[in-house]
């Protein structure tokens, strides 16, 4: 008779991050696609260590979201073998790399791992909005 429980050898072996591609063209020409993965409890750990380190150096409240995406998208970005592309050490340079890429890395690796709710959600929406409406230029008329 077997157990409907889980063994540790059962949990210790399960394939259980899930991965997402995602098109970055912005970094390479077609095909520009990366994995996003939800992070192991050790990445979030780790990344939810460095927020609070970030929160610690800026107390002021408009700060409170500054470079989170270079960290987020570095505890994320993966190859085929599910094994991190980056460094947390390298994460500033994601920052360096087109916002809008970023943006649909930092955005699925959001989705996956819960990091922020409804409120940064928001705030991202926000942000696209008013970059898609300054990007179109005077070509857009009433």
């Amino acid at each position: 008779m077997s157990s409907k429980y889980l063994s540790k050898k059962a949990i210790l072996e399960a394939d259980d991050l899930q991965k997402v591609e995602v098109d970055v063209s912005e970094w390479w020409p077609d095909p520009g696609m990366v994995l996003v993965s939800e992070m192991s409890a050790d990445a979030r750990d780790e990344f939810e260590q460095h927020l609070a380190e970030v929160a610690r150096q800026q107390r002021d409240q408009n700060k409170q979201y500054a470079h989170i995406r270079g960290p987020l998208c570095a505890m994320c970005l993966v190859d085929e073998n599910g094994n991190r592309v980056f460094s947390f050490e390298e994460m500033e340079k994601l920052g360096d790399k087109n916002a809008r890429a970023l943006d649909k890395v930092f955005a699925e690796a959001n989705k996956l791992n819960k990091v922020f709710g409804q409120e940064r959600e928001d705030i991202e929406k926000n942000s696209e909005t008013a970059t898609e409406g300054s990007s179109g230029g005077e070509s857009q008329s009433a």
